[in-house]
């Protein structure tokens, strides 16, 4: 939970009085309520950013008073935002200025990430009647910090040395500073980390000035803090592999994923190889007792002979991870699903035989 943030009648410390004095901003209307103490003709009004989700993480609000006489004066404008209608409970935001009978405040720290908010206006009077607005939500908030691309949630492939990255996060109003960005990229055979990089403020679009390596997983991650000192670290869905336009090095049979099989993602096992020469290839299925249950390739338009290469990926820009000619359902040559239990995946071409593992959960 954020702590809650309030200012004394008159303060001038940094973090109560993020704000501006305004007019009534233009964008949206204005939630007025009479004010509570009897006699007294003055209302509290709010106006809030538009759109849901709410894609600032620390937004302005205009706050407006009305209809209040001299005896009034000073008065304290606030801004209150809650998960509860009612305003029960600790309050993500209020803040206050005093002696303003118009202004734009600023929250002055992040509100937490995908939550459902509340919010209004409150005045109080330097004799102590207190008028509220009328309660205005639900919206909901917008995460800290999102990873765009590369970011499939089934891995991704990518056709350069030097890829792009791209994410995106919540605004943050002035006078509270911009977000500061640190990007990091991981290999995932041995967790080496690539020196990282720093972006300037506003800027979330990376172009990697280090030529990764070809054929090879990474990951990603983005740490930013932001100019209240909250911080977020968020990192990438699975891995990407870079695909080397040239020939393989060597043949090789990689280990077939999701295992287990079916995911909450894929249905499927991918299966993926390397092809160093030009060679007959077969696919085939095995129960643990060498028995065929499948045979993947040739077949479904592939093969018998294949070129060098490398094979099973998807497409540049696919989100499946792989391509769908190269997988195995669970099911044998009958098209009859096969019992749960562990299988294998044989490889035979160029003069090598490799067999992988699979776990199939069945149906």
């Amino acid at each position: 939970m954020f702590p809650v943030a309030r200012a004394a009648p008159g303060a001038a410390s940094r973090r109560a009085l993020l704000l501006t004095v305004s007019a009534i901003a233009a964008a949206g209307p204005l939630a007025t309520a009479p004010l509570a103490a009897q006699g007294t003709l003055g209302v509290a009004m709010i106006a809030a950013p538009a759109g849901n989700p709410i894609h600032e993480g620390t937004p302005g609000f205009t706050v407006a008073a009305s209809g209040f006489d001299a005896t009034d004066l000073p008065l304290q404008l606030t801004v209150q935002i809650a998960t509860r209608a009612d305003f029960g409970g600790t309050l993500f935001a209020d803040t206050t200025v005093t002696g303003l009978t118009t202004a734009s405040i600023v929250i002055p720290h992040l509100l937490p990430p995908g939550v459902t908010i509340w919010w209004r206006a409150r005045v109080r009077t330097a004799r102590g009647a207190i008028a509220f607005s009328n309660a205005e939500g639900p919206r909901t908030t917008s995460p800290w910090l999102s990873l765009i691309s590369p970011n499939n949630l089934n891995g991704s492939t990518v056709d350069t040395r030097h890829p792009t990255f791209l994410w995106t996060s919540v605004g943050l109003r002035p006078p509270v500073q911009p977000w500061q960005y640190e990007l990091l990229i991981t290999r995932t055979s041995d967790h080496v980390q690539v020196p990282a990089f720093r972006t300037s403020p506003f800027d979330t679009v990376y172009t990697s000035t280090i030529e990764l390596e070809s054929n090879t997983s990474y990951h990603w991650a983005v740490f930013a803090t932001a100019g209240t000192g909250d911080t977020v670290r968020v990192q990438s869905f699975a891995s990407f592999v870079i695909l080397d336009p040239n020939a393989p090095l060597a043949t090789l049979l990689y280990q077939s994923f999701p295992s287990p099989f079916p995911s909450t993602r894929l249905s499927t096992t991918c299966i993926w190889f390397d092809l160093a020469r030009q060679a007959e290839v077969r696919l085939d299925v095995l129960d643990l007792r060498g028995n065929l249950v499948a045979n993947i390739l040739p077949g479904r338009g592939l093969g018998p002979v294949f070129p060098p290469g490398r094979y099973g990926r998807a497409a540049i820009g696919s989100d499946s991870g792989c391509d769908d000619r190269l997988t195995w359902d669970g099911r044998d040559g009958t098209g009859r699903f096969v019992p749960s239990g562990v299988y294998l995946i044989r490889f035979r071409g160029d003069g090598r035989t490799s067999t992988t593992r699979v776990v199939w959960k069945g149906r």
